[in-house]
């Protein structure tokens, strides 16, 4: 039986490398071939269990790039697909049958089925996650073919980097022409945001970091930001009012995980106007924000999870444009067998190490 590698998260802060068999495939379902797997915030916070998950162990990876190597029939005809395709891949999986499903929010699925997430490697046939050499593609799976002149490192980022930047600020956030537009946070989930924002028609987009962040603000003007703010200096918050008029911003991007950034965003967000919720704070953080000027200048406050298809396809077409080189986001690579310390350079805890965006390689 032919197995492949697999790097496991086995519980808190512990990682191995596994083998798997590969599965046989039927109908519905298919095998895909890891490409590339991007390695995002949340698996860090999964990781030191700052966010639990509800089973373990289990194969992180959400952020999937790929190619096909079986796909049964049925499954074919119903993603338009064929073996040999390049793809990406959703990380949620819907059933098509509870109330969620049904009304077109798969992502809210009631069986909560996700790669890299919710679904432990120790149920058959184990490959639930993109931090290994396949994948298992279960019936109900979304997968994009994306054109082979995409780089990797700009492929990789589709659904769990971009597309949540274009369905957070375009499609939940409402930002379209003319609107000004502050995005708190340069990471790779702000950049996102940014390039989302001016694709949206936003006349005016500024982003805030911290000192230290002079990379992460180059990448910010390369990728359309009129003005990118140190929100720790003196003096701050007045300027960006300036900038706005006064006014400030139609809407508020809050990427960070600080829970300072979303009170900075009521301050920051004009009456009327929104506040997107997209950086995780933590399950045992509890942000305090001034309810009053919520309430009195009738702000709203919109949280935003993940990505669909509805972002998914536009990203593509975005993507396949060559418009943004979004593959500069990439600053580390890494091995299968060396995970844990992707997982710790997301988390800046590898010394010397400054990261935007840290990958996987399927190698062992």
């Amino acid at each position: 039986m032919k197995t492949e590698y697999s790097a496991v998260m086995e519980g808190k802060e512990r990682m191995s490398l596994r083998e798997f068999p590969l599965p046989e495939i039927g109908e519905d379902d298919g095998l895909m071939r890891v490409e590339m797997s991007g390695v995002c915030g949340s698996d860090y916070a999964w990781f030191h269990e700052k966010v639990k998950l509800p089973e373990y162990p289990v194969i992180l990876g959400h952020e999937i790039l790929g190619r096909l190597e079986k796909l049964g029939k049925k499954a074919a005809d119903r993603l338009g697909l064929a073996e040999g395709d390049r793809v990406v891949v959703e990380s949620r999986i819907g059933c098509d049958g509870c109330r969620y499903c049904k009304a077109g929010h798969y992502v809210f699925c009631e069986k909560e089925l996700g790669y890299g997430t919710t679904v432990s490697c120790a149920r058959p046939p184990h490959l639930w996650g993109a931090y290994g050499e396949c994948l298992y593609i279960a019936p109900g799976t979304r997968v994009h073919k994306i054109a082979e002149s995409v780089p990797a490192e700009a492929a990789v980022l589709t659904c769990g980097v971009l597309a949540n930047g274009i369905r957070w600020v375009h499609q939940k956030g409402g930002v379209g022409i003319g609107d000004v537009v502050i995005v708190e946070g340069v990471g790779q989930q702000g950049l996102a945001a940014i390039i989302a924002s001016k694709e949206a028609g936003a006349h005016l987009v500024i982003a805030t970091g911290v000192s230290g962040d002079e990379k992460r603000f180059a990448l910010a003007r390369e990728f359309g930001a009129d003005h990118t703010i140190d929100i720790e200096a003196p003096g701050a918050v007045e300027r960006i009012l300036d900038l706005t008029e006064g006014l400030g911003a139609d809407v508020v991007v809050d990427a960070t995980s600080s829970p300072a950034a979303l009170e900075t965003a009521i301050d920051l967000v004009r009456k009327r106007g929104t506040v997107i919720s997209a950086g995780l704070k933590g399950t045992l953080v509890r942000t305090p924000i001034n309810v009053d000027k919520v309430a009195l200048n009738e702000i709203r406050i919109q949280g935003v999870f993940t990505h669909d298809a509805e972002s998914v396809v536009p990203t593509i077409r975005l993507l396949e444009s060559g418009k943004y080189p979004v593959e500069k986001m990439v600053t580390h690579r890494f091995k299968l067998s060396e995970a844990e310390q992707a997982i710790q350079c997301v988390g800046r805890q590898l010394e010397g190490e400054d990261p935007i965006k840290v990958v996987i390689l399927p190698e062992v």
